[in-house]
């Protein structure tokens, strides 16, 4: 479930409704301001046209389930324990929900109630207590204790993380104070040190043994097995595939090709950042449909960047028989590269039913 924009205010009394049209004052443009329609008459003439108001009708938790995912954030300005009652049907999880602050009427605290670190209700209970001169109450046990916030770490770096359920073990490890490994890829180990320097980052070099006790991070775009159930995968969305197709080749069949290639090459889908293939076939059915499917962009080259790319890495395979069609000796390799930012060819072509794909991976 996407997450909305913008940020709705809510509050139910009058006290309330001015620390509201401070913050709405205060805060940037989106921002809109709900109050029970009994509270309207109380709202200045000036105010409805400076302000986004609204007023509802009925009581506060049908009406807060009808905008929760409508915004990227909600402030409640109003007692927590009414809050928590009104949202509790409409909680789905920590992914899904918007950020949640709610602000006691006076504007002395604004508590961080739902979604602190993915859904960044901690930075926005910090910024609302600023604007309100009042004080943040961040309850979240990571950042309580001073501890990296792992899931918005991976996130600010385009990381996926798999499984869902050990990442939960892993942050329940680091907070219980046990060392947490994080094992990384060379080529992302510097960044990695910078990123998170108190989990102490190490080279991945293989299959690691010895660690199902332990908890921790591998931080690969390759298929290595887990150590142990408190382990996850950070995918670093690195991995650029090449597609050449013949006209009127099926969505399932590129996927299908394009799955052989990643087991065969030994690579996580999770770590694909984007399909590509030279422009003629940016409008190839298939080829846009297996690209949405798989939530990525379509990248496309003209055939004079993917002949440069092909003169620049002799080594490239070259076809005759496709020089023929298209006017040049290969379209998967160099159009892999050249999505990748002049990545390292790591998958050379390979051939499926009309389908032809190569990996890239960024440098």
């Amino acid at each position: 479930m996407a997450k909305g924009q913008g940020i709705a205010i809510v509050t139910l009394t009058r006290p309330g409704l001015q620390t509201a049209l401070q913050l709405a004052h205060s805060l940037s443009e989106g921002t809109t301001i709900f109050i029970p329609a009994g509270l309207a008459p109380s709202v200045r003439p000036e105010i409805w046209d400076q302000l986004i108001v609204v007023s509802y009708s009925g009581p506060l938790s049908p009406f807060l389930g009808q905008i929760f995912h409508q915004y990227r954030g909600l402030i409640l300005v109003m007692a927590a324990g009414i809050a928590v009652r009104a949202l509790s049907p409409h909680l789905v999880s920590k992914k899904a929900d918007p950020a949640v602050v709610v602000v006691d009427v006076g504007g002395k605290y604004a508590i961080s109630l739902l979604s602190g670190h993915l859904g960044g209700a901690n930075e926005l209970a910090r910024r609302v207590a600023s604007l309100l001169g009042g004080q943040a109450v961040v309850t979240t046990a990571s950042e309580v204790q001073g501890l990296p916030p792992l899931d918005l770490v991976a996130r600010e770096l385009n990381m996926s993380v798999w499984p869902a359920a050990g990442f939960t073990k892993v942050m329940a490890a680091l907070v219980n104070g046990e060392t947490v490994e994080l094992l990384v890829e060379k080529p992302l180990l510097k960044f990695l040190e910078e990123a998170l320097p108190s989990l102490r980052p190490r080279l991945l070099t293989g299959c690691p043994a010895g660690g199902e006790g332990r908890a921790g991070i591998m931080v690969t775009w390759r298929r290595l097995p887990l150590p142990g159930p408190r382990w996850v995968y950070w995918r670093p969305r690195v991995i650029s595939a090449g597609i050449g197709c013949r006209r009127g080749v099926p969505a399932g069949t590129i996927l299908y090709a394009l799955g052989l290639a990643l087991r065969e090459a030994g690579l996580s889908r999770r770590s694909l950042a984007a399909l590509a293939s030279v422009d003629f076939k940016g409008e190839e059915p298939g080829l846009q449909r297996a690209a949405g499917r798989l939530g990525l962009q379509l990248l496309t080259f003209t055939p004079w960047q993917l002949a440069a790319c092909m003169e620049r890495n002799p080594h490239l395979h070259r076809s005759e028989r496709v020089n023929r069609y298209i006017g040049i000796p290969g379209v998967c390799e160099p159009a892999a590269i050249l999505a990748a930012g002049e990545g390292e060819l790591i998958w050379p072509k390979m051939s499926y039913r009309g389908v032809t794909v190569a990996l890239a991976r960024a440098k």
